[in-house]
């Protein structure tokens, strides 16, 4: 006599990390959302005033606004459509587990589903970056939208056309959510040029890469002059190491013959105050790793050093391993890694340490092949002697 199989378990066991995924993804997102609620306060007021603004005027404040215009869209809408900015952390939801969901699957697509299984987690888990879901700022849009990208741009395994227009499409989506988007540009174009370019003519190549050089400087140019907040000598008159707090009481003396918000300003202040920018850079290089704050709790910053280090240190053999398997994945996100820690060190660190989270997805991808080696050992199974990766 045969037992009628029972169809539910069977479809727990089938689809189990999924189900640890989506209950893991909802419990973080309700403690979150219960402690902080909708916040409208601190840059989030920002926007809604520029939201306000364009209802009323058809246009923002200043031109530097336009960058973060996604976002600035999103709550106008919202706003003429009366439904509440309740409307605008759903969607941020929504395209945080879409986020989520595209990390789970590319691991595993690479490695194994346990693989991927750990590093949405360790995504789903990062509670500073979770945390900015719930906030009417540009924060959880551009990481959703920057781990969607990549996820899509470093799966594709053929490149054409169409292809090709909604890679830069999107380009355009990341680089008018916040202003650092714009790094998303050089990078992609190196991906694209050692991992899809290379049967291109030599010619081709060049003028490829050329334009989109030309493209990247001129756009960070334009960034650079278009006003308002964007003010980048500010961070080295007053010599912050974190971006809104001085160190100086009084601001040095750093009036260049050039124009201050463009790249020859910044590069004219390198060249004729070189020590004092070696310092400013050391210093915001150990805030941005370093992500402790004296400003934080004791409990805050033992979190932070006790989630976050040991992920540098997973990453780093993973970084010897891409370089057999794939070397413009690793390329491409080192390039992320280093751009985005250039910027600070030109500038200033974030507060909160946006900047470095904008980033942590590309750690994690690298730390995918020793995670995978640590749990084919712990499995102690066949797999336990292949490759890291698929």
């Amino acid at each position: 006599m045969h037992t009628k199989s029972k169809p539910f378990p069977g479809f727990l066991s089938s689809y189990k990390h999924e189900i640890i995924l989506a209950f893991c993804w909802l419990l973080v997102q309700l403690i979150l959302f219960y402690q902080h609620g909708i916040q409208t306060d601190f840059e989030a007021r920002k926007y809604i005033e520029q939201a306000d603004l364009l209802l009323t005027t058809g246009s923002v404040s200043t031109p530097n606004f336009w960058l973060y215009s996604i976002q600035i869209f999103l709550i106008a809408a919202v706003k003429k459509l009366q439904t509440g900015f309740i409307s605008v952390v759903i969607i941020q939801w929504l395209f945080n587990l879409c986020a989520a969901w595209a990390l789970y699957k590319f691991s595993t697509r690479i490695a194994n589903k346990t693989t991927g299984l750990i590093i949405a987690l360790l995504f789903i888990f990062n509670f500073p970056l979770q945390t900015f879901n719930s906030f009417l700022q540009t924060e959880s849009l551009f990481y959703s939208f920057t781990i969607l990208f990549s996820c899509y741009l470093l799966s594709l395994q053929h490149l054409n056309w169409k292809k090709f227009i909604v890679i830069l499409l999107l380009l355009i989506v990341i680089s008018f959510t916040r202003p650092t988007g714009l790094l998303w540009i050089p990078c992609t174009f190196l991906y694209l040029f050692f991992h899809f370019f290379k049967g291109f003519p030599l010619l081709l190549k060049i003028s490829i890469t050329g334009v989109a050089a030309i493209g990247f400087l001129f756009f960070l140019n334009l960034a650079l002059g278009s006003g308002g907040e964007l003010d980048f000598i500010l961070p080295f008159r007053d010599e912050m190491i974190i971006c809104g707090v001085p160190t100086l009481s009084h601001p040095a003396d750093v009036t260049t013959s050039q124009d201050q918000n463009s790249i020859a300003g910044l590069a004219w202040y390198i060249t004729h105050h070189f020590s004092s920018f070696c310092q400013l850079a050391w210093l915001r290089s150990r805030a941005f790793w370093g992500l402790t704050r004296s400003y934080y709790s004791n409990g805050h910053n033992l979190y932070l050093a006790l989630y976050f280090y040991p992920v540098y240190l997973l990453s780093l053999p993973g970084i010897r391993q891409w370089a057999r398997k794939n070397g413009p994945l690793l390329l491409y996100c080192l390039s992320l890694i280093f751009l985005t820690w250039g910027a600070v060190m030109l500038t200033c660190d974030d507060w909160h340490n946006r900047f470095l989270l904008s980033v942590v997805p590309y750690i994690y991808i690298l730390a995918i092949p020793p995670v995978q080696y640590i749990i084919n050992k712990i499995k102690s199974d066949s797999r336990s002697d292949e490759p890291f990766l698929k």
